[in-house]
């Protein structure tokens, strides 16, 4: 007896979906495995499609153990542009340090209905750490430098054709994430201080702080000082946005 013929359309569908699945196995084994010139130049694609805009991270299936609190800090330079070019010599007044992160600490404490707008500063926080240390200590060391008259942090436009021809496709595309990220920190940071001082506010600076969790064994005698390591955003202009920023953050 003949056997039955399997018809054109389930044969279609199963060849494109096998030739998906066998692009997305080989591209989750370029994306894991080590790198090579061949996933240098894969790289942008294979972020593109693994992590695109909502990247949740390896944490979210592998969480490991709280050891430390990470804090953002931010102050500003609130005297006249020129004045604060010439720093604290020059007359430049600065604020204190604002430590963000504790105040979205306390708005969240005791409060279940907390809503996103209360854990910013954490979220900046935790994708900038780690962005910043990809960077090479030259590149981490230009990345702390104050950047006061609008040039590229590191000395070119990250979009153009002389960046591409600078870096490789792999550091490239780490530059790229920190400088978002770096504007999403001196964004917020700049948002914070707009609500304390107003127009006054000319250049900004952030840090980033982790302090490190008494052990367990520790909990009823912790250390009177824990250790604790810092990533700094020297100091930038301070970002402006349009009216409606402004209404949304008040």
């Amino acid at each position: 007896m003949a056997k039955p013929r399997i018809r054109r359309l389930p044969a279609v569908v199963l060849a494109i979906v096998g030739l998906l699945a066998a692009g997305h196995i080989g591209a989750t084994l370029a994306f894991t495995g080590p790198n090579t010139p061949l996933k240098e130049s894969l790289q942008p694609a294979l972020n593109r499609h693994f992590l695109g805009p909502l990247d949740q991270g390896w944490n979210l299936f592998a969480p490991g153990p709280y050891s430390q609190d990470e804090y953002m800090l931010v102050r500003a330079c609130i005297s006249e542009y020129d004045v604060c070019a010439g720093g604290a010599d020059a007359g430049a007044e600065f604020t204190p340090w604002r430590n963000v992160t504790e105040e979205e600490i306390a708005a969240v404490d005791y409060n279940i209905f907390a809503n996103r707008e209360s854990r910013q500063s954490k979220v900046v926080h935790g994708r900038y750490w780690p962005a910043a240390a990809k960077l090479t200590n030259d590149q981490q060391t230009m990345a702390e430098g104050n950047h006061i008259d609008g040039e590229p942090v590191f000395g070119v436009d990250l979009y153009s054709a002389e960046a591409e021809q600078a870096y490789g496709a792999s550091e490239l595309n780490n530059l790229r994430t920190y400088q978002r990220l770096e504007d999403a920190a001196v964004g917020l940071g700049s948002l914070y201080m707009y609500e304390d001082y107003g127009d006054d506010v000319t250049l900004v600076e952030v840090r980033m702080l982790r302090e490190a969790v008494p052990a367990f064994a520790q909990r009823y005698d912790p250390p009177e000082e824990r250790s604790q390591s810092w990533t700094n955003i020297g100091w930038r202009p301070a970002t402006e946005f349009d009216e409606e920023v402004y209404a949304a953050w008040s």
